[in-house]
């Protein structure tokens, strides 16, 4: 999949198992945010149909712009990934967005927790809220914490 030219990302992998024959397959595909949508749908559509197809299941893939020209948005997507593996380097970010305002800008983003991670939800996201304000005065992180559906052996 990540071999597609239009899928720049994969994300929120997860195999349903509904029993014998009745496995579905769900993901989000990052795409460029500029792309054209009727080809990215097409792509994202021929996708879906080869893993009906290689994997004899449904599949559903859902698209996730991401701003890949954005000077701006790219060097905040490092920093915040940097400064979210110095909580601990078990956490990785996606979705990542930047979504600006006259006041203020939000920086949206999944977090993704591993099974049996010791601090709280809130806990990471107070934590990821006081690093954020303190590397950019304006920005405030609009954080999405997601639980690993996998453990790493």
């Amino acid at each position: 999949m990540l071999g597609e030219k239009d899928i720049v990302g994969v994300h929120d992998l997860v195999v349903h198992d509904y029993g014998p024959g009745r496995v579905m397959i769900s993901l989000h595909a990052e795409v460029p945010a500029d792309g054209n949508m009727i080809a990215l749908h097409d792509t994202v559509d021929n996708l879906e149909k080869r893993l009906r197809a290689e994997c004899g299941c449904e599949a559903v893939i859902h698209m996730d712009p991401v701003a890949l020209q954005d000077e701006q948005t790219n060097r905040l997507r490092e920093e915040i990934a940097a400064l979210v593996q110095e909580i601990d380097a078990s956490l990785t970010v996606h979705d990542f967005r930047v979504v600006p305002g006259h006041t203020h800008t939000n920086l949206v983003f999944d977090v993704v927790v591993p099974f049996g991670f010791p601090l709280s939800d809130e806990e990471v996201r107070s934590k990821i809220s006081e690093r954020v304000l303190a590397l950019e005065k304006n920005c405030y992180a609009v954080v999405q914490v997601d639980k690993a559906s996998v453990t790493k052996e």
